[in-house]
């Protein structure tokens, strides 16, 4: 039986990708927007339809650092999330405090420094290894927190903390808001659990 014009563009126009969501925010009472690290795509923003709505089926399925399958459906703006499954969920990441408040970091810092949607295996494993380290019931938070910010400068090609006189926690931050261009407000809720000085 031969396809119709129809059944191909449907096709071709729906694609599925692995992806970790970095950050969620509401785009109206039902709707969300996500910002997504994919493994064949880079940074991305997904629209997640409905997904506020009691009875949606999606409604657990995008909790943001898990990593999932996406099956994603192209759109002019936003591509629409259509279906996911969880490959991996970090239960304990999200049932302790610290260590959420280092992934909420890390995910802001993802956001904020990688600009474009190109995809790069290097940051996609970086970002699982830190999210598996923080799932972990040991673990020296600090030097996660210190690897995963060295690793990100490096592999976007920005100069490491060395470049600073004195790397004091407030010059770091300092650094990585210029890279940024703007605030990175997750850094309050590590002062608050005494993570950073």
């Amino acid at each position: 039986m031969q396809k119709s014009n129809r059944d191909f563009q449907m096709e071709i126009s729906v694609y599925k990708t692995e992806g970790i969501i970095l950050k969620k925010a509401d785009l109206s009472e039902t709707d969300r927007l996500l910002t997504v690290y994919t493994k064949n795509f880079g940074k991305i923003l997904v629209r997640a339809k409905g997904i506020g709505k009691k009875e949606s089926k999606l409604k657990s399925l995008i909790e943001p650092f898990n990593i999932y399958e996406l099956m994603l459906a192209r759109s002019r703006n936003i591509d629409v999330l259509a279906n996911s499954y969880a490959i991996k969920e970090f239960n304990y990441l999200r049932g302790n405090l610290e260590n959420l408040a280092l992934a909420i970091y890390f995910g802001e810092l993802a956001d904020k420094l990688i600009a474009a949607p190109e995809p790069d295996d290097k940051i996609w494993a970086l970002l699982v290894r830190a999210f598996l380290a923080l799932d972990q019931k040991r673990g020296d938070l600090a030097k996660i927190k210190e690897a995963f910010e060295k690793k990100l400068l490096e592999f976007l090609g920005h100069p490491s903390f060395s470049i600073i006189s004195k790397s004091t926690e407030r010059e770091k931050l300092h650094y990585l808001q210029s890279l940024a261009g703007e605030e990175i407000n997750s850094i309050r809720f590590l002062k608050s659990l005494s993570l950073t000085s």
